[in-house]
């Protein structure tokens, strides 16, 4: 396991910046250089910002982007996609902030109930979706981070942790990022070889994150 503490140009959020699979990882285009999740990366912008884990998400099969992307942003995320079989998809929805409306691993994937275009979300990533709430919120990808070894979910979810596990068929914990923040995608970026979190993550934070992503 390989693990970095970071900020970007002081931002310790980093989870907005990116997201990472076991196939490839697709980060900001002001993400430092680094060799944490061992897999191939797309360092670019979407809509002209860097708030890629904010408005993409995707699993070791598939990349979901808002539908007002740009034709080139669209081309740039196709061209890195097709050399690893993976799929590229626009998901139609007033709901566009993806990263909070969704979380997925290979094996599952919880969607916001208030999304409506889920057809795309299950063909593109290619499992399952289930639509609930995580926590009471309907951000539900906000309030959860998984990969296909665990995940973290917010501190209100104890009560959810094994109808969680049963649509992503890992085991989780609860906990929180960037000392005490519970909407724990916001902070971290993670894969089954590593993750990074924002630099105010606590120690204790980060245990709780290596044991519920099963880094332990």
């Amino acid at each position: 396991m390989r693990y970095l503490q970071l900020s970007v140009h002081g931002d310790t959020f980093v989870g907005l910046l990116g997201f990472a699979t076991d196939r490839y990882a697709v980060l900001s285009d002001n993400f430092p250089k680094n060799d944490v999740f061992q897999v191939p990366s797309l360092c670019t912008k979407v809509y002209g910002t860097n708030l890629v884990g904010l408005l993409c998400q995707g699993n070791s099969n598939g990349i979901l982007l808002p539908y007002f992307v740009s034709e080139d942003d669209i081309l740039k995320v196709k061209k890195f996609a097709e050399g690893l079989g993976v799929n590229v998809g626009k998901v139609h929805d007033r709901h566009t902030a993806l990263g909070n409306m969704l979380a997925c691993n290979d094996h599952g994937a919880i969607a916001s109930p208030l999304l409506e275009d889920v057809k795309v979300i299950r063909d593109v990533l290619d499992v399952e979706v289930a639509q609930m709430k995580v926590a009471s919120s309907t951000e539900s990808g906000a309030c959860l981070l998984a990969t296909n070894k665990g995940f973290i979910a917010h501190h209100d979810a104890e009560g959810q942790l094994q109808e969680i596990e049963n649509v992503l068929k890992v085991k989780g914990m609860c906990g929180t990022v960037n000392y005490g923040v519970p909407y724990v995608k916001s902070g971290v970026i993670a894969n089954s070889n590593g993750y990074i979190a924002g630099t105010t993550s606590s120690g204790i934070e980060l245990g709780r994150i290596e044991d519920a992503l099963g880094f332990m």
